[in-house]
């Protein structure tokens, strides 16, 4: 699998496999965190677009074409509107077509002599049948509405780069069959132009984790997103709030929405892999384990019989009872690709080179894994445990570095330069090694 990017925000250019292990390096502001998270929105937005299914749309037409009925039934009924199950099936299913309904309508509205508040509330609730029914006949256009609100919750901003109008996507997977599939997304002056699909993607879901902190507001944040989270679709609309980044609500989603049943069955491989040796090492090295309540959805820490609301934990703990959970929920799978921004920052240097250890256990497992990094012993332990694993093969290091001459970032392969990523990220504990020099120059 390759993603490519041009002129995506901090990006200029971007080239990177994906599929094992992808090793994000790079200073603060080098562009890391903008792979990760247009990663996650193109994905997320492919397959919540595949969740369009008939029945949803067809509750829709549904409602809208009962409302345009009673407003007809005031004064003169439509006969086309006498029928609306059938009516709504014949939409779906290309029988009748909504521009030759919006015809019917508009003409006999003239004949009526609808007022022309009237008129405006009939064509918009027209125009969302169409819609509607476009997005299922055309799934570029549901993808691009999707990445369009995705891209939106996440970064705040236009996606071109500075001082560029067109910026483009694409993810390519050869995972699937030998022509792959390929979602490619052109932005003209930060909104969506073009959007192209072809084949399947091979993989189901991606999850992209920034901070396990939030372990305490997860219902909270769940409920906070404009784009409804899984368990959330078909909820009213009140709901849709646009006050949170989408990956948070995600995570959230995923971490208190699973079945408790899940991890037992998670944990004897009946979803192709097991990953129990490692829900049993992440349990051993906290002391304890993240509990769900299905009644309350709150999470709480479990270790040595006490009961730790999550607020109380320690950050480093809650990393890994993120881990925890996602495994226990099967939300990261050999389909299902996981994205974490700098785990390093909320770990102790020992429970780094663990964190790392179980990453590297994952990957062989089959499970695709990304992750960013802007420390140089974090980066040392991956490379460590993928060669004791031996699976160095499967593992993919790109460095980001902002040009001399202007603002942004280009994206190279190092694997086979690792040198240049130790040399830049420790340049600066270099410069304060020598205690005894600072010391002579106060002299």
């Amino acid at each position: 699998m390759r993603l490519k990017l041009r002129n995506v925000l901090k990006i200029k250019n971007a080239d990177i496999e994906i599929g094992g292990l992808t090793v994000l390096t790079g200073e603060n502001d080098s562009g890391k965190s903008t792979v990760g998270k247009i990663l996650f929105s193109i994905l997320k937005a492919a397959n919540n677009a595949r969740q369009i299914d008939k029945m949803k749309t067809i509750s829709l037409l549904k409602s809208e074409l009962g409302t345009l009925k009673k407003m007809f039934h005031q004064t003169d009924p439509v006969h086309i509107l006498d029928d609306i199950p059938t009516l709504s099936f014949n939409l779906i299913e290309g029988i009748t077509f909504a521009e030759d309904l919006r015809k019917i309508l508009e003409t006999e509205a003239e004949k009526i002599g609808f007022s022309s508040r009237m008129i405006a509330m009939m064509r918009t609730r027209l125009l969302r049948i169409e819609q509607s029914v476009l997005k299922l006949d055309n799934p570029e256009v549901a993808v691009g509405e999707e990445f369009q609100a995705i891209a939106r919750s996440e970064f705040m901003e236009p996606l071109n780069s500075y001082g560029s109008e067109n910026s483009e996507i694409l993810f390519h997977d050869d995972t699937t069959d030998a022509d792959g599939s390929d979602i490619e997304i052109r932005i003209n002056q930060g909104k969506v132009d073009e959007v192209r699909l072809s084949g399947t993607s091979s993989l189901e879901d991606i999850t992209y984790i920034e901070s396990p902190l939030y372990l305490h507001i997860l219902n909270t944040l769940r409920l906070s997103s404009q784009i409804p989270t899984a368990s959330l679709r078909g909820m009213p609309s009140y709901l849709k709030k646009d006050n949170i980044p989408y990956h948070l609500a995600d995570m959230a989603d995923k971490i208190i929405s699973g079945s408790e049943e899940i991890p037992s069955l998670f944990g004897q491989g009946i979803f192709g892999v097991s990953c129990s040796k490692q829900l049993e090492e992440i349990k051993s090295v906290i002391g304890g384990e993240f509990i769900l309540n299905n009644k309350t959805k709150q999470l709480s820490f479990t270790q040595k019989g006490h009961v730790v609301p999550p607020i109380s934990v320690a950050s480093g703990i809650k990393s890994f009872g993120v881990l925890q959970r996602l495994i226990e929920t099967d939300s990261i799978s050999t389909f299902k690709m996981l994205i974490w921004d700098e785990p390093e920052i909320h770990l102790h240097p020992e429970w780094q080179i663990v964190f790392c250890r179980i990453i590297i256990e994952l990957v062989a497992n089959g499970i695709p894994i990304v992750v960013s990094s802007h420390s140089p012993y974090f980066v040392q332990a991956l490379r460590y445990f993928a060669s004791a694993k031996g699976i160095e093969k499967d593992v993919k290091y790109y460095l980001a570095e902002e040009s001399d001459d202007e603002m942004l970032s280009n994206v190279r392969e190092v694997t086979n330069d690792l040198n240049r990523v130790f040399s830049l990220l420790a340049a600066p504990l270099r410069d304060i090694m020598n205690v005894d020099a600072v010391r002579n120059s106060m002299k």
